[in-house]
């Protein structure tokens, strides 16, 4: 899971950082004060290069760390802000005029078939439709942002499967097969979760419970929500 992994090194190497600073062992103050907005150059070069990111914030999160790090070392003098919003305003117009994937008569646009999933969404959106015929779960997580994985023709691994779901001021679905088993736990904070699934209202059915394999959903919703259902919205 390349892209939770990622993400939990980049909080661990923030911490160490911070803990060697509080210690007064090394100071960090100038070099990061001078080249902080090269992460948010990486993140938008991340978005751009990634087929399942949104190409919209990717150009965002480039054009305004670009800006930022030329400001930063004084090549550039003018103030950003007076043109952020403007320029924010016409790239989300764009994508509503030409987004990035559209529903044609009920197929998704973005089709693949990774047996395991590995999603990263910052303040941007994904929608696939899975069609994995060995699905062994993965990770999701969205933060300020959104995800929808539709898994309605995709087949359990014979072990079944986990997916970690994490939602952090964003929203996550979770669209699955009505015949599949479906369990699900969470830790919300400000957020909640749901199992909208035919699992869940048959609740404690032998016959249903019997079926293998099963999907265990792993949920931490913080100012944000996760659904897990059998069919969607649109």
């Amino acid at each position: 899971m390349k892209g939770k992994m990622a993400l939990g090194i980049l909080f661990i190497l923030f911490g160490i950082v911070t803990l060697l600073q509080q210690l007064n062992i090394v100071y960090f103050g100038n070099i990061f004060s001078t080249w902080w907005p090269l992460i948010i150059i990486g993140v938008g070069i991340n978005k751009l290069i990634s087929k399942n990111e949104s190409k919209t914030s990717g150009t965002i999160f480039l054009v305004v760390g670009i800006f930022l790090q030329l400001r930063v070392l004084d090549i550039i003098t003018v103030s950003i802000w007076k043109f952020f919003w403007p320029i924010i305003f016409i790239l989300i117009g764009f994508n509503i005029l030409f987004p990035k994937s559209e529903l044609d008569k009920g197929h998704y646009s973005n089709s693949v078939n990774d047996d395991v999933v590995d999603y990263v969404n910052i303040f941007s959106g994904l929608e696939n439709k899975n069609l994995s015929k060995n699905f062994k779960g993965g990770s999701i997580i969205a933060i300020f942002g959104g995800a929808s994985l539709d898994l309605r023709g995709s087949e359990l691994a014979a072990e079944g499967a986990i997916i970690d779901a994490t939602a952090a001021f964003g929203g996550i679905d979770i669209i699955v097969p009505t015949h599949w088993k479906v369990i699900v736990t969470g830790v919300p904070i400000f957020g909640g979760w749901s199992n909208k699934t035919q699992s869940e209202q048959l609740g404690n059915n032998d016959d249903f419970i019997s079926v293998q394999p099963v999907l265990r959903v792993k949920c931490v919703a913080a100012f944000g929500g996760i659904d897990i259902k059998n069919y969607s919205n649109n």
